[in-house]
């Protein structure tokens, strides 16, 4: 609470501001982390993307490009991915200077990210097909001597337009030195002025001299981009960031344009793809990800991998985002985890791999491989199916089918499939081909069964998650009745809009404080999910009835 005024003072007024009511929840929906592999891409860091377009842009190529582009496919609205590489790679890149007898460093330009793709990158520096003008209007302040006085850039044109002022007086131009005394030689080489006659310290030199632009050529031996007339470090650096695979950076003070030389070709250099890849690997890339949309949107939806293992036949992967998403959970960010098992899987060894966990939140896909000639995996599909579809609707329904996959690279018939879903001691999700490319179920490694459906868990996460936003906005605020009546309410109203939308079928809610510790509220829900119709019994009778007794009696759940 603020309050406005003086309290101090004798006659006053004081106004007391303060909130009332409800907190709103603000946390994104619908949103995708997806780690893998790729040619190219930001390494630590998630890169967002909001369209399938931006996935070669980012990554060139490789499973993790794939991946961004069925997520997409599935309807997922926004996109979080993150490259894994080893330890000590690098990027590549090269410096370029102004060329001049005692050449200065003016602009360093790197690869957009680490590895050795970046060693292929080539930069040209080409006369601009246009000339430029740098008029002095500051001036530059004599100092006593005849100079040199450098101007901002190198490569000076002669040219009849050229003129050189010294307190207003202007002076004979020569491009040849030494100059006389009523002269100023230009060098337009280094791009400096120097004067036959010592100028004052009280006399100030303008000037307006034509150079030349250059023109950039970068290639990456597939696309090559072509920038022209560039007139400053600022317009090049900008020109070159917009590429998209390669970064630059002017060297600070610089202002002189790179050497222009068509004979030469720089190519960029010192580009490492580091160690070999390892499991930590993907768990800090995990970690890098999580973070990020879980300060932006609350956690991401769902997460997935493009791989399953690091060393053979371990499926060595599994654990680490088995782990990951349990501290995800536990730091108030839970999601739902889709990982591939490895492709030609009985269903015995499926049963015996899935037997090692039991997690809501993960989800091992049994026959996750499609048939096209690059084979896509379908837990990445399923991740952004899962992320797209409304909470409280099923992934299994057939108007959710998965999209952009080219029929099952194995096929399980319906006992198989049965018992990859109801084993007593382990749970696979099955994709069907019935209807469109599907889940026959959706669910998780879990075995209780309130936990047992991934359509159950996106409804819990989003409790969660919400709960944690509303909480985070009422610590350290007095523990009154109206203030634990406003939390209530502002549970109460994330539980309504579920209940309105028929996500839940029924709740019930209480907020109370402790009886012995005076920091401490308790909030207490309970959940009724709303059911999904999978299992239809029917009874048909046959015989003489009554023609007047009604015989399309529906049992409608009492509200409470």
């Amino acid at each position: 609470m603020v309050e406005y005024g003086n309290p101090n003072q004798f006659v006053r007024l004081i106004i007391k501001l303060e909130t009332v009511g409800p907190v709103p929840v603000i946390v994104g929906k619908g949103t995708v982390l997806v780690v893998g592999r790729s040619i190219r891409g930001p390494v630590d860091e998630a890169v967002v993307m909001t369209s399938s377009s931006e996935a070669k842009s980012y990554f060139y190529s490789g499973g993790l490009k794939d991946a961004v582009e069925l997520i997409f496919a599935q309807g997922a609205p926004v996109v979080y991915a993150v490259r894994v590489l080893g330890t000590n790679h690098a990027t590549a890149t090269v410096t370029l200077d102004d060329g001049l007898a005692s050449p200065n460093d003016v602009v360093t330009i790197n690869a957009a990210s680490p590895g050795i793709w970046g060693n292929a990158l080539t930069v040209k520096v080409l006369q601009g097909s246009y000339k430029a003008t740098e008029t002095s209007y500051y001036g530059l302040p004599g100092d006593g001597t005849v100079g040199p006085y450098y101007t901002s850039y190198a490569n000076l044109m002669q040219n009849s337009a050229n003129w050189v002022k010294v307190a207003g007086v202007e002076a004979e131009i020569t491009y040849t030195s030494p100059p006389s005394a009523d002269q100023v030689y230009v060098d337009t080489v280094n791009g400096s002025l120097t004067f036959g006659t010592a100028i004052a310290a009280t006399s100030l030199i303008t000037y307006s001299l034509k150079y030349y632009t250059i023109k950039i050529v970068v290639s990456d031996n597939e696309t090559t981009y072509t920038y022209d007339n560039i007139s400053s470090l600022v317009k090049l650096v900008a020109r070159l960031n917009s590429i998209g695979f390669v970064t630059a950076e002017a060297v600070v003070g610089e202002t002189h344009l790179p050497y222009i030389d068509a004979d030469v070709t720089y190519g960029l250099t010192g580009g490492l793809d580091g160690t070999s890849i390892t499991t930590d690997d993907w768990e800090s890339a995990l970690w890098v990800g999580g973070n990020a949309a879980a300060e932006l949107i609350g956690a991401p939806q769902c997460a997935c991998l493009t791989e399953y293992e690091v060393e053979e036949g371990t499926h060595d992967l599994i654990p680490v985002l088995d782990g990951w998403a349990t501290e995800m959970a536990n730091k108030f960010h839970p999601c739902q985890c889709f990982v591939a098992a490895a492709p030609n899987l009985s269903v015995d060894q499926l049963l015996d791999l899935a037997s090692g966990y039991s997690n809501r939140l993960l989800t091992i896909v049994g026959n996750s491989w499609d048939n096209s000639s690059t084979i896509q995996n379908i837990a990445c599909a399923r991740a952004g199916k899962e992320a797209a579809v409304a909470i409280g609707e099923s992934a299994a329904l057939p108007r959710n089918a998965m999209n952009g996959l080219n029929g099952l690279l194995n096929t399980f018939d319906q006992d198989e499939v049965d018992t990859l879903t109801q084993a007593t001691d382990a749970s696979v999700d099955a994709i069907i081909k019935s209807r469109g490319i599907r889940p026959y179920v959706g669910i998780t490694t879990d075995q209780t069964w309130q936990f047992l459906r991934t359509v159950d868990n996106r409804t819990i996460n989003w409790v969660i998650v919400c709960s944690n936003e509303i909480a985070q906005q009422y610590f350290h605020e007095k523990r009154t009745n109206a203030v634990m009546a406003s939390m209530k309410a502002s549970i109460e109203s994330v539980l309504q809009d579920l209940l309105r939308n028929e996500n839940i079928r029924a709740y019930k809610l209480s907020v109370y404080p402790s009886d012995t510790d005076t920091g401490k509220v308790f909030v207490d829900i309970s959940m009724e999910n709303i059911g999904h119709i999978e299992r239809i019994d029917e009874t048909i009778a046959v015989g003489i009835l009554n023609e007047n007794e009604d015989t399309s009696v529906v049992t409608e759940v009492a509200d409470e």
